[in-house]
This record gives C-alpha cells, sequence and structure tokens, in this order.
C-alpha cells in the first residue's frame, strides 16, 4: 500500500500510521522556553548583561520546569529522571538544569555585586563557565534525546540537536538586541551589527537544517515519508510553511538584512523568530509518526 494512501489509524487494531501522542504542546513550551532562555542567558555572558541573565535564567528555570510539571502524570517523582546518567540525555539534561540554575545564579549576584564576599574572586571564572556550559547543554540535550527516538523517523536524526541550538542561539540574540539596544548595545553599532549579521546567517543556517531534515526523513522510512506528507502537503502544511519558514525565517531575515546595523527592527524579527520557533517544537511533535505495523497475523513456523 502506498504512504500517502495508508490511513493513521490512532489506537485501532488494524495496519496503519500512528502518530506519536506522549509529548503535546506542554512539552513543546518546556522546551521552547529551555532553549531560548538558555541561549539568552548564554549571549548575554559576553557582554556581562545583568537584564538578559536575569531573564534567560528565568525563561529556563520557570518556564521549562512549568512545561515538564504540566506534563508529568506524578510530579513528586520528577527526581527520578536524574539516576540514569550513563544513558539517558533526559538525566543528563536535568543535571545540567540543576547545575545551571545554582552556578546561574552565583554568576548573577557576584556580577550585581551582592555576593558580600562569600564568592572569592578566584571562582568567578569557574562559576561563570560551569553557568555557561550548563546552558549549552540545556540548548542540545533535548534535541539529542529525540534524535534517539529509533521508532520515529523524522526525530531520529543527528540534525534535531543541531537544529535546537540553532533556534536556540538565534532566538538568545534576537532578544538580547531587544533588550540591550538602549543600553549595552547602544555606544556599540560594531557589536550590533556582528549580532544582527550573526542572527541573519542562523536564520538561513536554520531553513538549511529544516531542508535536511525533511530530505532525510522523505527518503526514510515509511513513517518519516507521512511525517514529511503531514507538514509539506498535509493538514499541518499550512502552518509549518507560514509560520515556521516564512513567518519564523525569511520575513526575519528579510527584516535583519533591511536593518543591518540599526535596532529599529529588532523586536519585529524577535517576535516573528520566537513564533516561528514555538510553531515548529509544537508541530515537529504533531507531525511524528511511528512505523505501520504491516501485519497482526502471527508468522507460521518452519520445519
Amino acid at each position: 500500500m502506498a504512504t500517502d494512501q495508508m490511513a493513521i489509524v490512532g489506537d485501532m487494531f488494524r495496519s496503519g500510521f500512528r502518530l506519536q501522542r506522549n509529548w503535546s504542546w506542554s512539552m513543546a513550551t518546556a522546551f521552547f522556553f529551555g532553549e531560548v532562555g538558555a541561549g539568552l542567558f548564554f549571549i548575554s555572558l559576553f557582554f556581562d548583561f545583568l537584564p538578559g541573565l536575569i531573564l534567560g535564567l528565568g525563561l529556563t528555570v520557570i518556564g521549562k520546569t512549568s512545561g515538564h510539571m504540566m506534563h508529568l502524570g506524578q510530579p513528586m517523582r520528577a527526581w527520578r529522571a536524574i539516576v540514569k546518567l550513563d544513558r539517558s540525555w533526559v538525566s543528563r539534561g536535568l543535571l545540567a538544569i540543576i547545575l545551571f540554575t545554582g552556578f546561574g545564579i552565583l554568576h548573577i549576584l557576584d556580577l550585581a555585586g551582592l555576593t558580600f564576599g562569600l564568592l572569592p574572586e578566584a571562582l568567578s571564572l569557574p562559576v561563570t563557565v560551569v553557568a555557561g556550559v550548563a546552558a549549552m547543554v540545556i540548548m542540545v540535550y533535548q534535541g539529542l534525546a529525540m534524535s534517539h527516538s529509533s521508532a520515529i523517523t523524522l526525530w531520529s536524526s543527528g540534525l534535531m540537536p543541531v537544529i535546537s541550538f540553532t533556534y536556540a542561539i538565534m532566538c538568545g540574540i534576537s532578544v538580547m538586541i531587544v533588550l540591550a539596544s538602549d543600553s549595552v548595545l547602544a555606544g556599540r553599532p560594531g557589536a550590533l551589527a556582528s549580532l544582527q549579521m550573526i542572527e541573519l546567517g542562523l536564520a538561513f543556517y536554520a531553513l538549511v537544517m529544516l531542508a535536511s531534515l525533511m530530505h532525510a526523513a522523505s527518503y526514510g522510512s515509511k513513517g518519516g515519508q507521512q511525517s514529511v506528507m503531514l507538514l509539506l502537503r498535509g493538514p499541518y502544511a499550512k502552518w509549518f510553511i507560514s509560520l515556521v519558514i516564512v513567518v519564523g525565517l525569511i520575513l526575519p531575515a528579510t527584516m535583519i538584512a533591511l536593518s543591518a546595523g540599526v535596532p529599529r527592527m529588532a523586536l519585529p524579527v524577535a517576535g516573528a523568530l520566537l513564533i516561528g520557533y514555538y510553531s515548529f517544537r509544537i508541530l515537529i511533535f504533531k507531525a511524528a509518526v511511528f512505523d505501520p505495523t504491516m501485519s497482526f497475523a502471527p508468522r507460521s513456523r518452519r520445519f
């Protein structure tokens, strides 16, 4: 039976495609806030930009945690996720969030001069490095966890952590420009122009990565082909093409190119990128398809 003719059967006991429904909008929200917050925090480190550090930490710790809590059936057992550090990116990600929270708060307090001598000067750099590394892990671990889902061809790709990292840094830069255009970036036009050029390059890079992801899935299993059909020709196509591709990447790239070196388009650029990224996070869950079971009949034994 052709891929585009085989039905999505849900929970019915017959051959066909089954959609992934364990991760939905709550997990998409957690991924979105975690990666955008970590990206903003990471970029703000290079400028000692206190508002960006505080907002980035808050988005990750509060926004990401809230999304996960809405998803969990037994929130009081969430601590068990950390016990499989040797084989689970979810466990490693939880450890990264704990380190990010602790060392991120220490770095913010140190930068604001509120440690009251409790943090020796020799420890300032190690604290900053640990917070930055933990932020980088948060930006990629969710993509790494998804890439281990071998039953879902759309996710089972090394491109997933790359896309996560690209969006996190790109959105972090865009929010940083909005917040800092009248402060730390006001007297540094060269820094502003450099950030905008990086942002523009990442937008094109994200577009190439998304095209590569669709290409890989379309030449993968039947489930991967069905996922691509849902995103490019099926019921999710109007949202994927309009919000993720056009609004989320092409439009902000155009605005950045037209406003290079000046911050006048910073807010609409950031808004478009964030809309596109959140839409991507939701749609990549909705279009995840398991390979169909071709037959429920038991195999006959050969003698």
